[in-house]
């Protein structure tokens, strides 16, 4: 696969998200998520910003976190990213279905850095009906099932292609 085909997640998303894990008080949010690919280094860079949407905190920063989607010199293709509570994590490519009426790509960690609790993530985006959603899953050390802990759906900006 080449990143050229992930043409898909170019532009600027905007939507809403939720966040629950057994140990966290669920939370909404709203969010921003942008990607945009350089082809003189053939990655494709995002950036992340989800702000509370409940009364008491509405508009202040919940998380933000950006990175690379790139293909690596083993030629697997990798999402790494870095957030602001310090964590920072490599993902690679497990699965994917580029040639369906839904676009389908799941991420599975490959490492982690800067969080001992955590032991496995992923991340799966489908992209259909001009929108795109996204589930993220993890395991830590005091949940060791893979459990869904982030969920959103966004839709791409008008004056993006």
């Amino acid at each position: 696969m080449e990143i050229k085909e992930l043409n898909f997640l170019i532009g600027k998303w905007q939507g809403f998200g939720m966040a629950v894990y057994p140990d966290i008080i669920p939370v909404s949010y709203s969010e921003m998520l942008s990607f945009e690919y350089d082809p003189y280094k053939d990655l494709i860079h995002f950036s992340q910003f989800t702000k509370f949407t409940d009364p008491v905190k509405k508009g202040a920063t919940l998380h933000m976190e950006c990175g690379f989607i790139r293909k690596s010199d083993a030629g697997v293709i990798e999402l790494s990213n870095a957030q602001n509570n310090g964590r920072v994590e490599v993902m690679v490519l497990d699965d994917s279905d580029l040639h369906s009426e839904s676009i389908g790509l799941i991420f599975r960690s490959k490492l982690f850095g800067n969080d001992p609790r955590m032991i496995i993530s992923q991340r799966e985006f489908t992209y259909s009906n001009n929108k795109l959603t996204y589930e993220m899953k993890m395991a830590t050390m005091r949940n060791k099932e893979l459990t869904t802990h982030l969920t959103g759906e966004l839709i791409r900006e008008h004056n993006e292609i």
